[in-house]
């Protein structure tokens, strides 16, 4: 699953670097404005559904009712349907309104427009993901991502190619039409797996489900994990609409302002979750382990299994974090050609550890049982961030400055409120020499590494960008050599 997150995550990094490039931070803020609105009904159409459809499979798997577990699949594919429908509709009637009274901006109204294909599209291959992790036919879903990034990243690289020179909005409104030429794509795969994945299932029935069990089942178990990512979509999405209005008190013009929430959001940020690529995988496998070993009681491999997370993503968040700080300019430039997202990529550095972290522990308390904690912590947390930019950006000493605090105050407090749910639950020892100091060290080696590199390529290669991604490669080496010397690689359980 690593290899499939480090895929998927290294052609959306490609997809988002190629953006920037064409549509410049303008346009990628204009996107990300539009989005926000498509993710406040994908939440409410689909958030906790594709997790009750995988629960439910798998319950009725095991009894081997496969009748029910193709009403499930055709009760789900209505749901979404239904809903999608019914919000796309929404959008094609207040579509104008949204973009004129909400985000007091005119220019939104095609991209806001662009995103019905979408909304219809997204809740039927996230209801489809669901069925396949519930028949643990895991590689149909993992190959379908990989296909929707890639078929993306082609198309839209070409539409960007004919339509040059681009706009900031005709460029948003072809990075919109990309989400829905990837969820084509997606759906296509999906759909065209379902007869080889059903393939022998005896469908006569055990017992008749009707349909209204199964809608209640989805919604008993979807419902709570919807309400939570529902106020948290609307807390981000008010961060959509704050900053630009913050800034714009502060003296920004409306282009500069849509500007630097684009650098923020679409060009920093990608490189700060970075280590998604390893959290993402231990999630999916952690919640699970934990939760058969607590009701097992077995409360020592449920120790192991937290330790041995924590440290796989520290040995991944450490050095990235290392390399942000110290290198932020040059991957601005290098990456992106905009020495200005320099400044936040260094000033987001240490938020890397601390996201990756957030992203662990939301597994970890999820393992536990401990859902409703790991709610109330995540959105206290983006409260804090929200009302400081509210109350921060639009004071001239802080500026975009004021970001930044909520976004680190944010970061901190859910990783101490998280902590403390965890210990009580759990009374856990961490050897701090192992599972911090050891990757401090070995980053702290691996950046003299870069250092020393970079400057003898210097010498050698005659393109500066060449010599600087060599010199990370070489440090990606030494960092690894330097684990294992000092030991820090986790022992296989």
């Amino acid at each position: 699953m690593i290899l499939i997150n480090f895929i998927v995550r290294a052609v959306d990094f490609v997809y988002d670097v190629m953006l920037s490039k064409y549509i410049g931070p303008e346009g990628l803020g204009l996107a990300h404005m539009a989005r926000s609105v498509m993710m406040i009904f994908i939440v409410i159409s689909s958030a906790g559904i594709p997790t009750a459809i995988s629960k439910l499979v798998a319950e009725y798997k095991s009894k081997r009712d496969y009748y029910a577990i193709r009403k499930i699949l055709m009760v789900s594919i209505a749901l979404a349907l239904a809903f999608g429908i019914s919000f796309s509709t929404i959008i094609g009637l207040f579509g104008a309104n949204i973009a004129i009274h909400v985000y007091k901006n005119e220019v939104l109204i095609a991209p806001i427009y662009f995103l019905i294909p979408a909304v219809i599209l997204l809740p039927l291959t996230i209801t489809l993901r669901g069925y396949y992790y519930g028949l643990q036919a895991i590689m149909v879903p993992n190959i379908s991502q990989i296909i929707e990034h890639v078929a993306q990243l082609i198309i839209v690289f070409i539409m960007l190619t004919l339509a040059y020179p681009i706009t900031p909005i005709k460029g948003a409104l072809i990075a919109i039409c990309g989400i829905s030429i990837g969820e084509v794509f997606d759906l296509t795969w999906l759909t065209s797996m379902l007869r080889k994945t059903n393939k022998g299932m005896d469908y006569i029935p055990c017992q008749r489900t009707r349909a209204s069990h199964i809608l209640k089942g989805i919604f008993s178990i979807s419902a709570p994990i919807a309400i939570a990512d529902f106020i948290s979509v609307i807390l981000r999405f008010a961060n959509s609409i704050f900053i630009p209005r913050k800034l714009m008190e502060v003296g920004y013009s409306n282009s500069q302002a849509v500007s630097t929430l684009g650098r923020i959001s679409g060009m920093a940020m990608p490189l700060i979750a970075f280590p998604f690529i390893v959290t993402g995988a231990i999630v999916i496998n952690l919640v699970p382990n934990l939760s058969e070993n607590m009701a097992l009681k077995r409360y020592d491999r449920v120790k192991k299994d937290i330790n041995f997370s924590l440290k796989m993503t520290l040995l991944a968040a450490i050095p990235l974090s290392g390399i942000y700080l110290l290198y932020a300019y040059d991957l601005g430039y290098f990456i992106y050609e905009d020495m200005e997202v320099g400044h936040f990529i260094r000033a987001m550095s240490f938020g890397t550890i601390f996201m990756a972290l957030e992203h662990t522990f939301s597994g970890i308390l999820n393992g536990l049982n401990k859902q409703v904690a790991a709610t109330r912590n995540r959105l206290i947390g983006l409260a804090i961030q929200v009302g400081c930019i509210y109350a921060l950006i639009g004071n001239p000493k802080f500026g975009i400055n004021g970001f930044f605090v909520g976004f680190f105050l944010s970061g901190i407090v859910i990783f101490i409120l998280d902590n403390i749910t965890i210990r009580r639950k759990v009374k856990l020892k961490v050897n701090i020499k192992d599972i911090l100091l050891k990757p401090i060290l070995a980053t702290m080696i691996t950046i003299i590494a870069i250092h020393y590199s970079a400057n003898i390529l210097k010498e050698i290669i005659a393109k500066d960008s060449l010599g600087f991604y060599i010199s990370l490669g070489i440090g990606g080496v030494v960092y690894a050599v330097t684990l294992f010397n000092l030991r820090a690689f986790p022992k296989s359980k």
